[in-house]
């Protein structure tokens, strides 16, 4: 296999990293990066399939202290 190189430049590390933190919040283990050069500043792409998505994030969400607010849950807190 040929190994070949793509060089983007100009990537603006703030917005990336916190791109990639959301994304790790959210339960990703690995992310698919696509780019996109350009004259100017070149573009990357996040790209996040189901199959990169930790177990854990699922148990998460179907744990018992997990449960939907309510309206009466929101007009206690009013």
């Amino acid at each position: 296999m040929e190994n070949k190189e793509i060089a983007l430049r100009k990537i603006p590390l703030k917005v990336l990293i916190e791109i990639l933190q959301d994304v790790w919040d959210h339960g990703a283990d690995y992310v698919d990066i696509i780019g996109v050069p350009d004259a100017i500043q070149d573009n990357i792409c996040i790209a996040v399939k189901e199959e990169y998505m930790t177990d854990s994030q699922e148990e998460e969400n179907s744990s018992p202290e997990n449960k939907e607010i309510t309206d009466e849950d929101l007009n206690q807190l009013i």
